[in-house]
């Protein structure tokens, strides 16, 4: 199955009716791509001869092409090579066209907007009614007006059009967001699939360098998946034959502590047209709204969870066509082989929902999604009764019926700490909004330098601590060189000798003044194994510093109790812990 519904890096939308058009045998764009391009650009005669039978066949609706996916997109070429029809069609950067998942992406674009169909046994595309609406277009107005039709019926769309006319109504004086912004809304939040950066952090992470390429760095690494839909949707928004967004910029203060961070920041405003599209997308009095395109796909993109986690919600979204309660959903999974599922669970999920652009009513306690829903269904090669949830989605579960005061939306928190190298930044980053909940916490971007480091001058001036976190799948067992490297931080705190160390991190922590007791250590990750815990008596004998090891669960736990002040459990108590010179354990 190819996915559809969240789109990154194909913000062109010339191109995409262009690829539309390869499907359409009546068009300019089918007959150069078959007697020009592909002729001119694909010098293997093999290739060239198997890419123009892949697309003169009748085999497709209406009789227009089925196409395979190979042949559209082809493969990992060199820059004067081509060897997929989307290749051949499109310009690259410095290349005869662009690369395979480049046109992955446009194929992708077309199928989420319903332009095309896939066939799966063959794994082939085929043009639609509504593909074949834009392709009869005469005028490249007529064509867009069809492409606005599209993203009306795409509910990220609604949704960033919803986020950004609350913003210009609440907030007249300050009227446009950021990508953070509009991404810390966008999605399903609290898993994998829909990252996003801390805006905070951000701002301070830039701020705590004076180093123009480690600034320029986390200017270009820092963006989430959700970060990404964001602006991609924007883009198109923002295109002259759109013009539901225009582009802005705005000061963006942020306090931490007791210091205040200033950023000039790309931001986004709806526009008059905007108000007026985002009107005519939403149900009404005698306004029927437009009917949103819900694909299996959009309702979750990463994790071995995918497919539970899609099937759960495409039950959740067909319940909701009607009110209900959250038992009544509860007892409707039940009899969909969904057994057990807390009501906080679900609760969790119609919050989401009405983040991916589909409007939940609240009428007392029932929930009823007031749109009409096109396309979702569950795919026939999904066997229901053989997915269970894994042991992350049952601790979530566990934990969205546990943690009363703390954003569920952490729970993201779970899935970082056991996803490896990919996801160790935003595991950190994460981290340091986590615990901007309850102390005072910074990000220090790397530069020989610790990640995170936290302290609480008001509620506690006295303690602080270092924090490195390992996103490990197995458990971590804090090998000699990550606790060597720990020693050398707590020594260069302890001195504070610019011979030690020249970019004086350490500075972080005044607050004036520094924490009255000596810094404490923790390493956080999914688990812990081998010698972890002679590693940290190591760490305490060289150092005289008490440390810990703390899972991520359990670090979600301490912050929850903190912020409820549950059996009087505070900062003090969260900073003794973190002292415990062991493993951090979790006790109700």
């Amino acid at each position: 199955m190819r996915p559809r519904g969240w789109i990154q890096d194909s913000g062109n939308l010339e191109n995409l009716i262009k690829v539309v058009e390869i499907f359409d045998r009546r068009t300019r764009t089918f007959r150069d791509i078959v007697n020009n391009q592909i002729p001119n650009k694909v010098k293997a005669l093999r290739k060239r001869t198997e890419l123009l039978n892949a697309i003169q066949n009748t085999n497709g609706y209406n009789l227009n092409p089925l196409i395979n996916f190979h042949s559209l997109t082809g493969s990992r070429t060199s820059n004067n090579v081509v060897d997929g029809i989307v290749q051949a069609l499109l310009q690259g950067q410095n290349r005869v066209g662009i690369v395979d998942w480049a046109c992955d992406n446009f194929i992708r674009f077309a199928y989420t907007l319903d332009f095309i169909s896939y066939q799966q046994p063959t794994d082939s595309f085929t043009i639609t009614d509504f593909g074949l609406q834009l392709t009869s277009a005469r005028t490249e107005a007529d064509k867009f007006e069809i492409i606005k039709t599209a993203l009306k019926q795409y509910s990220p769309t609604v949704r960033v059009l919803e986020l950004l006319h609350n913003q210009y109504n609440d907030f007249p004086q300050i009227p446009s967001l950021t990508k953070f912004e509009i991404g810390r809304e966008l999605g399903f939040k609290g898993e994998d699939g829909f990252t996003t950066y801390s805006q905070n952090v951000f701002i301070q992470a830039l701020n705590s360098t004076e180093i123009a390429s480690e600034r320029n760095k986390i200017k270009s690494n820092w963006e989430g998946s959700s970060d990404k839909y964001a602006r991609m949707i924007c883009g198109w928004l923002m295109h002259d034959r759109i013009g539901w967004v225009q582009l802005s910029k705005k000061y963006v203060s942020v306090q931490i502590g007791r210091e205040i961070f200033t950023e000039n920041l790309q931001s986004y405003q709806i526009t008059v047209s905007g108000i007026a599209a985002l009107r005519s997308c939403r149900p009404y009095s005698r306004n029927t709204g437009t009917p949103k395109n819900v694909s299996f796909e959009m309702l979750a993109t990463k994790g071995a969870d995918k497919e539970y986690l899609r099937i759960r919600r495409t039950h959740i979204i067909n319940c909701l066509s009607r009110s209900k309660t959250l038992l009544q959903i509860q007892t409707y999974l039940s009899q969909n082989n969904l057994p057990d599922i807390p009501t906080e669970t679900i609760l969790d999920d119609i919050k989401n929902i009405s983040r991916i652009g589909l409007q939940v009513a609240s009428i007392g306690n029932t929930y009823k999604i007031v749109d009409t829903i096109q396309l979702l269904q569950i795919p026939n090669y999904i066997q229901q009764n053989l997915l269970s949830p894994s042991s992350i989605i049952q601790t979530k579960q566990q934990l969205s019926q546990d943690l009363l005061h703390l954003d569920h939306t952490y729970f993201d928190l779970l899935d970082f700490s056991v996803a490896g190298q990919r996801s160790a930044r935003q595991f950190e980053v994460r981290i340091v909004e986590l615990l901007n909940q309850i102390i005072v916490a910074k990000h220090l971007s790397g530069g020989n330098r610790p990640e995170i480091i936290g302290y609480n001058p008001q509620a506690n001036p006295d303690d602080c601590v270092i924090m490195d976190s390992k996103a490990y799948g197995e458990g971590f067992g804090i090998p000699a060189a990550e606790r060597d490297k720990m020693i050398r931080y707590i020594e260069e705190y302890n001195k504070k000798d610019e011979n030690l160390n020249r970019n004086r991190w350490w500075e972080n922590f005044q607050s004036p003044d520094y924490p009255t007791r000596p810094v404490k250590y923790s390493f956080v990750s999914s688990s812990f194994i081998n010698q972890f815990a002679n590693q940290l008596t190591y760490i305490h004998n060289r150092t005289d510093s008490d440390g810990s090891a703390i899972t991520a669960e359990t670090l979600l736990r301490k912050v929850d109790s903190v912020l409820g002040n549950i059996n009087g459990y505070n900062i003090n108590g969260f900073f003794n812990d973190i002292g415990c010179n062991s493993l951090v354990l979790w006790q109700k």
